[in-house]
């Protein structure tokens, strides 16, 4: 018996040494044990969760960029240099099993399909996220802004309050208008059913995010939680299904009317009308693949810009100098129509710079999305070590964004860096919000659109407060301030 233990102990021992040899690998972040690898370290509190990421990004930081962390056998490489982040986003477009969570839901859309769904179908929606698609959604930002505005007068004068809810809902009836085309107001299947349905179903997927013991498929499949998002899953749907059924109605009544052909209206165009268009004129969606890139949309869009403009709005409260520079640009651009809350137009946005160095600023330091997984199906070589295939890479965006290369000073908020080209890292990749690679965020412009359209509303009307001494911060699959952040709001004068 002994004899046979000796042999296997001398096997595993010459595999992993060739296997070492051969694939130059990155330092292994402190606490394994044997077998469980880390997962006797990783807190499952979203609050020293955050602690705890930041340590192995200040470990990586220190060994080459790039840390080893194990879940049993299966080796997770945490990277933080742009360039070996690059070299990952380029190499491997396929996701790890975790996004598996969102594939019942959201199968084919782009955050969760397969690479060759995703190559095909990014390159047919690319068209419908041009400047020029995008600037006509401008008036559908300024009328869910305004409807912020009016939301938010509640608070205005009070104490401190969580301002959350309010960005959560702004967004998710924005997302639902542009993706959908639907007007919310106070009776519409988005406010009631199809956005409070979008946000409950997003919160289960980061439940089970937490809960390793629901990542098995067969314990997940007889859980409560299962149930719930089947439930949600079925308002989700069947809503999505209506709205695509009465869309093609409708543009067939178009086509009619206007002898075959589809109005060119260079108006608001939401976008199901594009897919469908799509789908008529090139084949290329069924009616499943446009609800699943309609929900991802939806989905994608809502919680990752309201947690952003959260972020902003508690650095304007703490930074008062930044605040008022922002009046000072909204008055130069807007002039005389700075009091009077009108829509806002592109030329309005382009002369914005320094509230875009802003929400630049705050996304660098903040990104919704701290970390970006790829499942390596190759051998990925970096500058110093080669990833094995078979392993998970995970790109973090937010050591990227405070990489040593911005400076001393990359932990500080300095938006005046964004004026200053030459204050700025030379590297391309070192700013990572949006993800790095071809298969980027295909939402940077909209969001960037949605952010400015909703602050310029936002700051003309109200100066914003923040008591916050230490900003907390709560990291799950995606990263968000701790609710309750004493912000406050007043009107101005």
């Amino acid at each position: 018996m002994f004899a046979i233990v000796l042999i296997f102990c001398c096997v595993v021992y010459f595999v992993a040494y060739r296997v070492k040899r051969r694939l130059p690998s990155p330092p292994v972040f402190p606490g394994a044990l044997p077998i469980i690898g880390h997962l006797n370290v990783i807190p499952r509190d979203p609050l020293n969760m955050w602690d705890w990421e930041k340590s192995v990004h200040e470990f990586s930081l220190k060994n080459d960029g790039v840390a080893e962390i194990r879940f049993g056998t299966h080796a997770i490489f945490i990277v933080t240099d742009p360039d070996d982040s690059l070299s990952i986003a380029n190499s491997c477009y396929s996701k790890p099993t975790i996004y598996d969570f969102a594939k019942e839901m959201y199968n084919r859309g782009l955050v969760t399909a397969g690479e060759s769904t995703w190559k095909s179908h990014r390159k047919l929606l690319n068209p419908s996220f041009r400047q020029q698609v995008l600037n006509s959604l401008l008036d559908v930002f300024s009328e869910q802004a305004q409807t912020l505005v009016s939301n938010l007068e509640a608070e205005a004068g009070k104490h401190s309050f969580d301002v959350e809810p309010y960005l959560i809902s702004h967004f998710i009836n924005t997302a639902s208008q542009t993706t959908l085309g639907l007007k919310t107001d106070d009776d519409s299947v988005i406010t009631k059913h199809y956005g409070p349905a979008t946000k409950d179903l997003f919160e289960i997927y980061l439940d089970r995010f937490l809960k390793p013991w629901l990542h098995i498929q067969c314990l997940y499949k007889i859980s409560n939680l299962k149930q719930k998002q089947d439930a949600l899953m079925k308002i989700i749907s069947d809503i999505s299904i209506a709205i695509i059924k009465q869309r093609k109605t409708e543009q067939k009544q178009d086509r009619e009317l206007n002898y075959g052909q589809l109005s060119t209206s260079e108006n608001f165009k939401p976008l199901l009308d594009n897919l469908l268009d799509l789908a008529d004129t090139k084949d290329a969606f069924t009616d499943d693949e446009i609800k699943e890139h309609l929900n991802t949309m939806v989905t994608a869009a809502y919680d990752t810009t309201a947690k952003a403009l959260y972020f902003i709005m508690i650095l304007l409260g703490s930074h008062q100098d930044v605040q008022t520079r922002i009046f000072q640009e909204l008055h130069e651009v807007l002039g005389a129509d700075l009091a009077k809350d009108r829509k806002l137009t592109k030329h309005d946005l382009q002369g914005l710079v320094y509230l875009e160095a802003v929400i630049k600023e705050s996304l660098r330091l903040y990104p919704p999305a701290p970390r970006i997984a790829r499942y390596l199906d190759v051998d990925v070589k970096l500058k110093n070590y080669i990833l094995p295939a078979g392993s998970t890479g995970v790109i973090s965006t937010h050591s990227i964004n405070r990489h040593p290369m911005w400076g001393a000073d990359a932990d500080n908020f300095k938006p005046e860096r964004w004026l200053d080209p030459a204050s700025l890292p030379s590297n391309p990749n070192a700013f990572a919000s949006f993800s790095l690679g071809r298969r980027n965020c295909i939402g940077k412009t909209y969001a960037m659109m949605a952010l400015k359209s909703t602050l310029v509303h936002i700051c003309r009307q109200y100066h914003i407060i923040c008591r916050t001494s230490h900003l907390q911060i709560r990291c799950q699959a995606l990263q968000s301030p701790v609710s309750g952040q004493h912000l406050s709001i007043e009107t101005r004068k």
